[in-house]
């Protein structure tokens, strides 16, 4: 099930008018339902052995061609993540879905309208 809420995909982008000082936010490329997953022992110590942290495995419905490693995602409780692994694969029904494993962000960024 995908129902666990909305997951907004963004990109960090230069905002600013040319000539203006940088001004760098969130811009949204895309918006897919998704899933909890459970980080697996497995995935955690691989996280820890490249010196990373899964904070939040999520599923999505759909294989999400534009997203990509180093990009964010916003779900609906406001909190940010980086996405730090990007896994495009099938389900147990051989639908393709995709599964990003997500850092989550001290130092939130703004979001731009």
């Amino acid at each position: 099930m995908y129902d666990d809420g909305i997951l907004s995909v963004c990109e960090l982008r230069d905002v600013a008018e040319p000539g203006n000082m940088p001004d760098e936010r969130l811009v949204l490329v895309q918006t897919a339902f998704f899933g909890f997953r459970t980080v697996g022992y497995g995935r955690f110590y691989a996280a820890l052995g490249a010196n990373q942290q899964v904070d939040l495995l999520v599923r999505t419905p759909e294989p999400l061609p534009s997203v990509r490693v180093g990009m964010y995602a916003i779900l609906e409780d406001g909190l940010q993540y980086r996405i730090d692994n990007v896994q495009r694969v099938t389900d147990d029904d051989g639908l393709p879905v995709t599964d990003l494993s997500l850092y989550r962000l001290e130092e939130l960024f703004d979001v731009a309208k």
